[in-house]
């Protein structure tokens, strides 16, 4: 018996996205008869890329442009000038870039990834797909039709294999569930990321205790946003800069974990939150996660683990098809997970930011036959969600740091309040509540020389990088008005002027010059970008004549582009564009 052709399947990944496709497509690829492994390009022993054949690269981009961090060893390796031009004659292989194009250096990873290859020799199978987060289907729209091509093109070289997967589901791993103890004494359940003394896969994780949960807008006010002041526990200390990220695991809400279980209870499906789940490897190529090694309760992995909040995608709905008896039902999990039927499930998920929990409630004849082992592709597991810093850690020498949140809200066609996952559970942290997080840099960086003049651009809580860098230069006697100006736009000045007192107190003391742009406050809206055309000259002033830099950091959506549009008519799209190459303008949206 022959052994399986091997396709190596590796990911850079920074927020888990890349890794949880790249796992994905293994899956895909093992139906098709082929073995892995999957991992992260660190851990795969570079020196053997010479002697492979056939590769699969899913390669995310962080910061500006940059690889993600467990691809900078691999990154590193290739990079070497002592490598032969020939080095990778034999790979063939395939680039899946994932980015999101509000950013300047759109995938930017993936393209150096692409083209160093081609420069050692690698033949890829296909051009570099360029996933995009932007797009209204999301990475999918790219990515569907790209693996198709990618694996049309693996024909040629293995026409014995069958490249039909509709009707073939491979568990990642084995999981069962061990139904011995009694129910959980409370839902005071410990870190299951932390506890489980594997603190290394999360760079340096701290341990925070919340000191303070102040609402910032008022309260008959549309949005509720929050800053967030946290202390170090044990002795530690915290070292962070301004434009640096809080990285944080949220959990699920107990409503939404009830709903889980009594969906369980309904179909009399025998899942208990006391019941314990075993996590055991079944593929060579598949390892199970540290996290997972040690059996977990139900409870702490509906809480901590299964992200109930997440917004199915095509690949949901063709698991649903698998198991359901149901036709009505079953035909339409099938046309809601094809490419044809992806403007459907645009109207009937993404659009209205359907749940996964609501869809299986809409699916309740597929759902009462789901398996534990299907379950467990089924959700997608809870990413870190990253926070720009609001507070300098010079005035509390390491022991505090603050959060500028707002707490997503909102209401889409469906009945029921659209709730984001992270920022409900850090409102509903209460003083004395401990959290794990870790610190990493941003993608914006300031200039060390206190002298050049910055215009900082942030609307809303994209304050947040901005009163981290006045705050410390506040304490070290470097603020002035002359090199600090901060553009603040909000609604109305009496209900949404995050950190007022506060930054009208340092504007007065001559630390910052402050531009505020409320919308409401007039009949005419007035925005941020207004503020910058009514100022052009003093602008042009700093950037042309004084090289100044340009900060913008808050909502991706219209705002970087509008802004960009008014910088454009103060100094020129040209010397816009000339800014965004030199760096002296940097973007942070989300």
């Amino acid at each position: 018996m022959h052994e399986p052709p091997r396709l190596l399947v590796l990911y850079g990944s920074q927020t888990f996205t890349a890794q949880e496709i790249a796992e994905r497509i293994w899956r895909i690829t093992k139906a098709l008869g082929f073995r892995g492994p999957v991992q992260a390009m660190d851990d795969y022993p570079i020196q053997k890329l010479i002697h492979e054949e056939f590769a699969l690269f899913v390669c995310a981009t962080t910061g500006h442009g940059d690889e993600p961090d467990n691809m900078k060893r691999f990154w590193k390796f290739l990079l070497r000038k002592n490598l032969p031009a020939n080095s990778l004659v034999k790979l063939k292989y395939g680039v899946l870039g994932l980015g999101d194009s509000s950013y300047s250096k759109f995938n930017f990873a993936g393209k150096k990834l692409h083209k160093r290859l081609m420069q050692l020799g690698a033949t890829p199978l296909l051009d570099i797909g360029l996933c995009d987060y932007q797009h209204d289907l999301g990475h999918e729209a790219e990515m569907t039709p790209w693996l198709k091509q990618y694996t049309n093109n693996l024909k040629i070289y293995f026409p014995q294999l069958q490249l039909n997967t509709d009707s073939k589901f491979i568990p990642r791993w084995k999981v069962s569930l061990i139904k011995d103890g009694t129910d959980l004494p409370n839902d005071k359940t410990e870190d299951i990321y932390f506890a489980k003394g594997i603190k290394d896969l999360f760079v340096d994780a701290k341990l925070l205790e919340l000191e303070k949960n102040i609402r910032t807008t008022e309260d008959k006010h549309f949005q509720d946003v929050r800053l967030l002041t946290f202390t170090t526990k044990n002795g530690t200390k915290l070292e962070y800069h301004p434009g640096d990220v809080f990285n944080i695991r949220p959990r699920n809400s107990k409503e939404d974990i009830e709903d889980l279980f009594q969906i369980f209870k309904t179909h009399n499906m025998d899942i208990k939150p006391y019941h314990r789940l075993l996590v055991e490897k079944c593929h060579e190529d598949m390892p199970v996660p540290e996290f997972l090694k040690e059996p977990l309760t139900l409870y702490e992995i509906a809480e901590q683990y299964w992200d109930l909040k997440f917004y199915p995608t095509q690949y949901v709905f063709s698991l649903l098809a698998l198991v359901s008896d149901d036709k009505l039902e079953r035909d339409k999990c099938i046309e809601l997970s094809t490419a044809q039927g992806q403007e459907d499930w645009m109207s009937y998920c993404r659009r209205p930011r359907r749940t996964v929990l609501e869809v299986l409630h809409d699916f309740h004849k597929s759902a009462s036959k789901l398996t534990i082992e299907i379950l467990f592709e089924l959700f997608s597991p809870i990413k870190p969600r990253s926070f720009s810093i609001a507070s300098s850690c010079l005035p509390s020498s390491g022991q505090k740091m603050e959060l500028l949140i707002a707490v997503v809200k909102y209401y889409s066609k469906l009945k029921k309040a659209r709730l984001g996952l992270a920022s409900n559970w850090l409102k509903g942290l209460n003083p004395g509540d401990q959290v794990y997080g870790w610190i990493t840099k941003g993608t914006i960086e300031f200039p060390k020389n206190t002298s050049i003049p910055l215009v900082l651009i942030g609307p809303g809580t994209g304050l947040a990088p901005f009163r981290s860098l006045i705050q410390e230069r506040t304490y070290l006697g470097q603020a002035d008005k002359h090199t600090m100006h901060l553009f603040f736009g909000c609604r109305y000045k009496e209900k949404d002027f995050h950190c007022r007192e506060e930054l009208e107190g340092l504007a007065g003391e001559g630390k910052v010059t402050l531009y505020c742009a409320f919308s409401r406050d007039q009949e005419d809206k007035i925005y941020v970008q207004h503020k910058i055309v009514e100022h052009s000259a003093t602008i042009r002033s700093l950037i042309m004549d004084q090289n100044g830099y340009i900060y913008i950091s808050g909502n991706a959506k219209n705002m970087p582009n509008n802004v960009r549009d008014a910088l454009g008519e103060a100094i020129g799209a040209e010397q816009v564009k000339t800014l965004e190459d030199v760096r002296r303008l940097q973007v942070e949206t989300w």
